[in-house]
């Protein structure tokens, strides 16, 4: 179990007897309808766990990792699967993403971002709430409301204030990546004290960035006729600068193809497999009727 998750989990354990752990918080960045701050326990023992931080990222980094997470819906045996939604809008991203780089420049190893966005609904106030922190070389993101409404006489604005991991009603969903094969894993996340649990996504961020900054991976996509070939004049090597818009829809399409690619691989290795054993099947009655 690593140290982030440990520390999660002792807040549960601590949670069982009461209210949950008291926390102390540093706000970096807030207005009347949100806000992003840095988080900790005020008890030195619930911050045994140390986080990577502080840590360093771009504005464009964290955007593009902001922009394909989604939440899948959770759906019974016989309900037809919804496409994931994305999790933040256009405009939220714009409003979060740099005060969420700048809190992650700020933080200690024992404090973790927080974030919370309102606005005003039908009937009282929709909340989305959640957190983020750097552990075992993973991004690790919360979400704790999404779009939650909350009605404005109740207790429920002013606690998930209070601590934007209390998730009210649940996440809504299961927290997920435009693309799985940079997931590393879910889970529920129950630090927020309340009776049900925020949903966890890690996130091997590094790889992911990897392939979003690599200006080759345009290449094979101009080849397949995906996307134009670039008319810049400008001379000179270009591989340190960050990809454009152009070239990074470019490694998202090649990113799919192969996906697709790999799943394609895997239907027909079952179908193969399937063949095999009918072969077999089909065998056995004729070599037990040659049988005296």
């Amino acid at each position: 179990m690593s140290k982030a998750i440990a520390l999660f989990s002792g807040a549960l354990i601590f949670s069982l007897g009461c209210a949950g752990p008291a926390l102390t918080s540093r706000v970096v960045q807030q207005d009347s309808s949100w806000f992003v701050r840095l988080d900790s326990y005020q008890d030195g023992g619930n911050s045994s766990g140390r986080y990577e931080h502080p840590a360093t990222w771009t504005i464009d980094e964290l955007s593009a990792v902001l922009s394909r997470l989604l939440l899948e819906d959770r759906v019974g045996l016989m309900d037809r699967a919804r496409p994931p939604r994305p999790l933040f809008s256009s405009e939220e991203i714009v409003l979060l993403a740099p005060a969420i780089v700048d809190s992650f420049r700020r933080a200690t190893p024992s404090e973790w971002v927080s974030f919370s966005l309102s606005s005003p609904g039908a009937s009282g106030v929709i909340v989305t709430s959640g957190g983020m922190f750097l552990a075992d070389s993973r991004f690790h993101v919360i979400i704790a409301n999404h779009r939650a409404l909350l009605a404005k006489d109740s207790e429920e604005p002013a606690n998930v204030r209070a601590n934007p991991l209390r998730s009210i009603r649940g996440s809504g969903g299961t927290l997920t990546f435009e693309s799985a094969r940079f997931v590393t894993g879910t889970q529920p996340n129950w630090s927020g004290s309340h009776r049900v649990s925020a949903s966890e996504l890690i996130l091997d961020h590094r790889a992911f960035l990897s392939f979003f900054k690599l200006p080759a991976a345009v290449a094979p996509a101009q080849a397949l006729g995906l996307v134009p070939p670039a008319t810049s004049s400008a001379p000179g090597p270009h591989r340190d600068r960050p990809a454009t818009t152009g070239e990074t829809d470019a490694q998202m399409v090649i990113l799919r193809l192969r996906e697709e690619v790999e799943r394609l691989k895997k239907t027909v290795e079952a179908q193969e497999a399937e063949i095999v054993r009918l072969k077999h099947a089909a065998d056995q009655p004729s070599r037990s009727s040659s049988v005296p």
